[in-house]
C-alpha cells in the first residue's frame, strides 16, 4: 500500500517556509548582510521519489541542477540545517565586514597537529569536523602567537561522503572569526602541496559547500571543477524535524520510511575539485 504524502508534502513545505524566514532574518542579523542576498532551501522542494510513496501533483527535482541554477557569487542559501551563528560567521568573512586585515607575509607558517587543527575548526568552522588520519597535513598561521589561519589534507579515500579516491583530500581550510588574511590561503597551500610532492602524490581534490560558496577561492589556488553532487540525504520525520538518513540503519529503505510516514530529502550539494601537482 502506497503512503499519501500529499497532505504531509503540503504542511511540511508551510512550516520549513516559516522556519527559513526567521532563520534568514536571524542570520542576516548577526552578519550584517543585506537580507535580499539570502536564499530559501526548503526540504520540500527536493523529496526524492520512491516506490512506497506518492504525493499528488508533485513536481521531483535534483537540488544539484537547482543549485546550478540558482546559486550566485552575489547570494547564500540556507538550509534548515545551518547553524545560525556560524553560518554568519562565515557570510560575514565572505562579505569582509568587521574584518582585521593581515597580511599574510607578517604570519609565520607552521606544520601543527591534527588536534590543534580541530580546535581551530571547532571554533571557526560552519561545517561538521573531518575525520583526520595519521597520514593527514596540517599548517597553520600564526600572528603575533596566535593562530589565524588552517589548512588540513588527509588521504581519506573518499570515505566521507562514499567516492572512491585515493588521492589527498583538502579536508577543511578557516580563518580566524574576524580576521582577513590576505594571500593566506595561498602561503597554506603552497606548503601542503609540497609536503604532498615530497610524498610522491600527483593529483589532490576536494569537496566545497554549493550553497555557501561558489568555489573562487579552490579557482585562486589552481582547482579545476568537475561536477556538482547533492549532498547527503535528510529525513523529514513526522514532526518535521531532519535527521541524517544514516542515522536511522536499518529502518532507512525506502520501504521502512514509507511505513513510518517519513519523507527523503536534500537541503545541499556538493562541487567536486581537483588539481595536479606533478
Amino acid at each position: 500500500m502506497l503512503f499519501d504524502a500529499t497532505q504531509m508534502e503540503k504542511d511540511a513545505r508551510a512550516y520549513y517556509d516559516k522556519m527559513l524566514d526567521a532563520k534568514l532574518d536571524h542570520i542576516a542579523e548577526l552578519s550584517g548582510v543585506d537580507r535580499a542576498k539570502f536564499g530559501k532551501i526548503n526540504p520540500a522542494d527536493f523529496i526524492e521519489p520512491s516506490e512506497f510513496q506518492n504525493i499528488d501533483g508533485y513536481h521531483y527535482q535534483q537540488i544539484g541542477a537547482w543549485l546550478r541554477e540558482h546559486k550566485t557569487d552575489d547570494n547564500y542559501l540556507i538550509s534548515p540545517m545551518d547553524d545560525d551563528q556560524l553560518t554568519a560567521n562565515q557570510i560575514s568573512f565572505k562579505e569582509h565586514i568587521n574584518t582585521e586585515r593581515i597580511r599574510a607575509s607578517k604570519c609565520a607558517l607552521e606544520p601543527i597537529p591534527a588536534r590543534l587543527a580541530l580546535q581551530f575548526f571547532r571554533r571557526n568552522h560552519r561545517q561538521s569536523l573531518p575525520r583526520i588520519t595519521s597520514a593527514s597535513i596540517s599548517y597553520g598561521l600564526i600572528y603575533h602567537g596566535q593562530l589565524m589561519g588552517v589548512m588540513t589534507y588527509d588521504k581519506t579515500a573518499g570515505g566521507i561522503r562514499g567516492h572512491n579516491h585515493a588521492n589527498y583530500e583538502l579536508l577543511r581550510l578557516a580563518f580566524a572569526h574576524g580576521k582577513q588574511i590576505m594571500g593566506g590561503a595561498s602561503k597554506l597551500q603552497k606548503a601542503c602541496e609540497a609536503t604532498m610532492a615530497a610524498l610522491g602524490e600527483d593529483e589532490i581534490f576536494s569537496y566545497s559547500n554549493a550553497t555557501i560558496n561558489t568555489g573562487r577561492v579552490y579557482v585562486a589556488l589552481g582547482f579545476e571543477p568537475t561536477r556538482i553532487d547533492r549532498g547527503q540525504p535528510f529525513v523529514i520525520m513526522e514532526d518535521f524535524s531532519l535527521r541524517r538518513l544514516i542515522e536511522l540503519h536499518p529502518h532507512s529503505t525506502n520501504r521502512a520510511l514509507a511505513r513510518a510516514h517519513r519523507l527523503k530529502a536534500h537541503v545541499g550539494g556538493n562541487i567536486t575539485w581537483t588539481k595536479s601537482i606533478k
